[in-house]
């Protein structure tokens, strides 16, 4: 097993507090997406690896609004984005998935359209059509509905508030390769079509030769900020949680909107920031412990970088 340099941080989405009975298995679910994404870095596997492992876990979670469990949009139905990226040095590559219905996993899709194509991004009936071609899982869109989102759906009807979310995860491998993923089922009630950020490169995922990060929140105004890509670039030697609390300010605040961001960089320090409610992180920390958090915002507690060099 590798000792060298590598780090990972996940989150579960950022928004309104859910119940507090979910709480213990949405920390569970988070760890055990770490160590999947830690155990494939350790072994010296690549970073895309590990965010895919790590993400796939969430998507598969009832718990979490990516893959099964996704929110239901306003026809009742589920409708998934998901991209990811990858940078090695200057060299930058990056898939992506939106409007699917029929995939079980929507982030090994993205990565499909990344490996596989010549495209950027893959939407609809198209996507899914590649996704049988590729051998990825397929599922009939009422499988993905976990009994969870059917009955917030149902409570929404009736206004009741709903947490909104994402999952996401970001990775530094021994081999310097930086990676972000991130994988959603959009905002409930949303109108059919709709395409958040998650599935934009530069706005909810990016990865370049400084940092990798995946966003999470108000999808509309993550775009508007090209958030991701926008944090990456501002970090120069600022410490990362630093600069993650600077460009929420700067760019989301200003819109009256909540968002959060998790980041790697180069170096394999780790940061998070996020002026939601609360948003759910998990990574591992400077000695190799795995740890769950759910963060207090910007407006309630100065975030640090958990690893800071």
């Amino acid at each position: 097993m590798t000792t060298a340099l590598v780090a990972l941080i996940v989150h579960g989405g950022a928004g309104s507090h859910g119940p507090e009975s979910e709480r213990p298995q949405r920390k569970r679910a988070m760890l055990e997406a770490v160590r999947a994404g830690a155990k494939i870095l350790r072994a010296g596997g690549s970073a895309l690896d590990a965010v895919i492992a790590s993400v796939v876990i969430l998507e598969d979670h009832p718990l979490f609004n990516a893959g099964y469990g996704s929110t239901l949009n306003y026809d009742g139905e589920v409708e998934m984005d998901a991209s990811v990226m990858l940078a090695h040095g200057a060299e930058l590559r990056a898939g992506a998935c939106a409007a699917v219905s029929r995939i079980k996993n929507p982030i090994r899709l993205a990565r499909a359209v990344m490996e596989q194509t010549q495209h950027a991004m893959m939407v609809g009936r198209g996507a899914e059509r590649f996704a049988r071609q590729c051998g990825i899982e397929m599922c009939i869109p009422e499988e993905l509905v976990a009994p969870r989102a059917r009955d917030r759906f149902l409570a929404r009807i009736q206004r009741e508030r709903e947490a909104q979310g994402t999952v996401g995860a970001v990775a530094l491998d021994i081999h310097a390769e930086l990676a972000a993923a991130t994988s959603t089922g959009g905002v409930p009630g949303k109108l059919p079509g709709r395409v958040g950020d998650s599935a934009i490169i530069g706005a909810g995922t990016y990865a370049n030769a400084t940092a990798a990060a995946s966003a999470t929140g108000h999808g509309e105004a993550i775009i508007m900020a090209s958030l991701c890509r926008e944090t990456v670039e501002a970090i120069g030697k600022s410490d990362l949680a630093g600069t993650a609390r600077r460009m929420l300010g700067e760019l989301i605040a200003p819109q009256h909107h909540e968002a959060g961001i998790i980041l790697v960089d180069r170096r394999g320090r780790i940061g998070y920031a996020h002026n939601a409610e609360t948003m759910e992180v998990a990574f591992v920390d400077a000695r190799g412990a795995f740890r769950h958090e759910l963060a207090a915002p910007i407006a309630r507690l100065k975030l640090r970088a958990a690893k800071d060099k």
